[in-house]
């Protein structure tokens, strides 16, 4: 029987970490006579494991009877598809609701539970029950025990504790997305009495709200708020919802574990749009559910397409799930977009290859490509036949050109194998997010413009000025999440944080702090005036020594100077008074708009304007910023290439992407050491590459670096053939029993170190 388990930011398999690569496989809309051939193109494209939903509304179309081993549909034969993925080999993760989404009618709900109990349906703010439940309502909770008990049935004995195949279980399905799409607030009497029990409990009533009927006053303010209590209501029915959506999937996880279930949960978050830049909104909803105990997290991810302009936004959202997510799991996505690709839409082929290199540089080691194969829907699942989204394997079977990336890509992770999946990402900086930041899912017209302005504030200081500023500039960087994480100036030397004019008293602390011990603190945006609640709260402006600050109106744009670079746009300008150590921007008109301030052993940089990194010059900017906080960055040079550095005990991996339409040669150094003997790395166009670093590749061969990518390792009786990619490249070697049989020896030192020259795309060593 495998042992699998969750430690060390990694997960384990039998004592050895398990980099876990899934696709997305809908037997519900595939014929079982093709499942075999599908199942098969999973393996061939290296992968390890399928995941898939399994729908309620298809295998419990009728409220009588529920069909999972086929006897009314072939395609209901949950129990074969099983056992088939586990005689082919492959892990499973199954993902079997309540929700599922997935276009599917009611996102999965059989129709009949809103026709036997329609008391169990969301009603909004407008009055109007709609097609999704009340989660937690005891009616809906009672359907939903039955369809896990007959679910659960199925998947408990063939869990890998029990000798099966499951590895997970995912529970539910974006708890709490269509809420945020739609803009629903949940005005259902079991709702509301849960919201009143919430506030009494918090203690936060305003003064004239009645303790008695408080359910019939929040009815009221959220169906027809008014100016006194509009906003207020909002902001506490956000964070009343996020533990609501706690509470419910606390339900799951409870009896999912009374019918048998022993592997970990899984919930993913949902929110990925523009890029990722609502992504953390997500986080927000969903912040309680993820600090449950032995739950996991794993995102849904659809960039649509990756580049120089966008790959910033994915690398923030990683980090900032990191920071929040299950401390000994590793980053793990559960819908990492694999369609989007139509025979003749125009997508870039290159761009899933891309993608996955990124996210595996930044530490993820688990990833469901999501969904891998197109299929019909039955109409019971939908209306709409077709379900096809440019998926790398059409409906009869047949492969679409991105396809072929997979398999490649798979040969190299596999190569590098435990070294690689245990390497960890080295960085330089640290972003600092607040939460509550995001917290803008549902709104009515007394928030909505609060809301736009922190949306306007996240997308272009935090994404597109830090971000993308630190990206850009070669700074990796992590994250914390500031009311919840230490803060430690010796561990995290600098730190850039984006301000708005809401923050907590205990943040502003902890920053001033911070910068007390020696830490090195950036802020952009906004100095804070109020905390979350609206009280007035100053710690920060007050250790600052700021006397005043004018405000300009919001989204008005302005020209700035920053650091003698001139005439630069802006949005949202503050202006400071103050005794600063430096001025570095200033308005048209000699007004301070940038500061730098010491306090205790450390410094403070403010910039009171967004921009967003769009040019040379705003780069330029930035670039000026980070040096004058001593954050350098970790790789120079001579041409633009994303490159990130995985660390580990068994190697050392360069991650090297070239987003762009055009081959790019760059020569590399890090920390001003040059790589490669100080020759360049060539890549086409579109195209990446894992580089080893220090590699033990077996007892007697390390490859110190390597201009290639190493696709294959091969051992004969007598001799060892590394496979490398482009075909001419260069590999410095150490041996120890094996000399060079095939491959132009540049150079040798009395240490064994050798390096060697292959045209042929392959370096043989034989053995001494």
């Amino acid at each position: 029987m495998a042992q699998f388990s969750v430690k060390q930011g990694q997960f384990w398999l039998d004592g050895k970490p398990l980099l876990l690569q899934a696709g997305e496989f809908h037997y519900f809309r595939t014929p079982p006579d093709q499942w075999e051939h599908r199942l098969n193109l999973l393996k061939q494209a290296g992968f390890n494991a399928v995941a898939s939903y399994i729908p309620w509304l298809w295998h419990q179309p009728d409220p009588e009877w529920v069909d999972l081993d086929g006897h009314t549909h072939p395609m209901r034969n949950l129990q074969g598809f099983l056992d088939l993925a586990s005689s082919m080999g492959l892990w499973i993760i199954p993902r079997p609701g309540p929700y599922i989404m997935a276009e599917t009618i009611n996102e999965g709900i059989p129709p009949w539970v809103f026709v036997r109990s329609p008391q169990v349906a969301l009603i909004g703010q407008d009055g109007k029950p709609q097609n999704i439940v009340s989660y937690l309502h005891p009616d809906f909770l009672a359907w939903a025990r039955e369809w896990y008990r007959a679910v659960f049935g199925v998947l408990v004995p063939r869990q890998v504790t029990r000798g099966g195949k499951i590895l997970l279980v995912q529970l539910d399905n974006e708890m709490g997305m269509i809420h945020w799409v739609r803009n629903l607030l949940d005005t259902h009497p079991d709702t509301l009495a849960r919201f009143a029990a919430y506030l009494r409990e918090k203690d936060t009533l305003p003064d004239n709200a009645p303790m008695d009927g408080l359910e019939e006053f929040l009815h009221r303010q959220l169906q027809n708020p008014d100016v006194e209590h509009g906003g207020w209501v909002v902001e506490e029915y956000r964070r009343f919802y996020r533990t609501y959506l706690r509470q419910y999937a606390e339900w799951l996880v409870d009896c999912a574990h009374s019918f048998g279930l022993e592997v970990p949960p899984v919930i993913n978050i949902h929110g990925f749009g523009n890029g990722g830049k609502t992504f953390p909104i997500g986080l927000s909803q969903l912040s309680e559910v993820m600090q449950i105990p032995g739950m996991l997290s794993a995102t849904d991810v659809y960039p649509l397409g990756i580049g120089e302009g966008n790959f910033h936004q994915l690398l923030l959202v990683n980090e900032m799930t990191r920071a929040l997510h299950h401390p000994e799991q590793p980053l793990f996505s559960i819908e990492f977009q694999a369609g989007g690709n139509q025979d003749f839409g125009g997508a870039q082929t290159s761009f899933y290859d891309l993608h996955t290199r990124l996210c595996v540089s930044t530490g993820m080691r688990a990833i469901n490509h999501y969904l891998f194969f197109d299929g019909e829907n039955h109409p019971i699942l939908s209306p709409v036949k077709r379900h096809d989204w440019g998926h790398p394997v059409r409906k009869d079977g047949t492969l679409r050109r991105h396809y072929h990336r997979y398999p490649r890509l798979s040969r190299v992770l596999q190569t590098y194998g435990e070294a690689l999946t245990l390497a960890k990402p080295r960085t330089v900086t640290t972003i600092g997010f607040v939460l509550d930041d995001f917290m803008t899912e549902v709104n009515n017209s007394f928030t909505r413009l609060q809301t736009d302005v922190l949306t306007h504030q996240r997308e272009v200081i935090l994404f597109d000025f830090i971000a993308r500023g630190l990206a850009l500039t070669h700074r990796p960087f992590d994250a914390l999440e500031l009311s919840r994480a230490p803060l430690d100036a010796t561990r995290t030397p600098t730190l850039w944080v984006m301000m708005e004019k809401q923050c907590d008293v205990p943040v502003q602390h902890k920053l001033v702090e911070y910068v007390r011990q020696g830490g090195r603190l950036i802020l952009a945006g906004r100095l804070c005036e109020e905390d979350f609640q609206h009280h007035p709260c100053t710690v920060l402006k007050d250790a600052l020594g700021i006397r005043a600050v004018h405000d300009a109106e919001p989204f008005r744009g302005e020209t700035i100077h920053i650091m003698d670079v001139l005439d630069i746009p802006v949005s949202f300008v503050e202006r400071f008074e103050g005794d600063f150590d430096e001025v570095f921007a200033h308005t048209v008109q000699g007004e301070i708009v940038g500061f730098v301030r010491s306090l205790g052993k450390g410094r403070v940089m403010m910039l009171g304007a967004a921009l967003a990194a769009n040019t040379l010059e705003d780069l330029a900017v930035f670039e000026r910023m980070a040096q004058r906080m001593e954050c350098s960055p970790l790789f120079e040079m001579s041409d633009w290439l994303d490159v990130r550095l995985s660390e580990g005990e068994k190697g050392k991996f360069l991650f090297v992407n070239n987003y762009q339409d055009d081959p790019v040669e760059a020569l590399i150094s890090l920390s001003g050491k040059p790589l490669f003997g100080g020759e360049p790395v060539r890549l086409p166009a579109r195209r990446g590459l894992i580089l080893p670093l220090d590699w033990q590749v077996r007892p007697g061969l390390r490859v110190d670096d390597s201009t290639g990518e190493v696709t294959g390792v091969f051992e004969t009786e007598d001799s060892l053939i590394l496979q490398v990619e482009p075909t001419d490249s260069t590999m410095q070697l150490t041996l120890s029993g094996y000399r060079v049989a095939e491959g132009k020896t540049l150079g040798m030192s009395p240490s064994g170190q050798v390096r060697v020259r292959t045209y042929s795309g392959r370096i043989v060593l034989q053995k001494a």
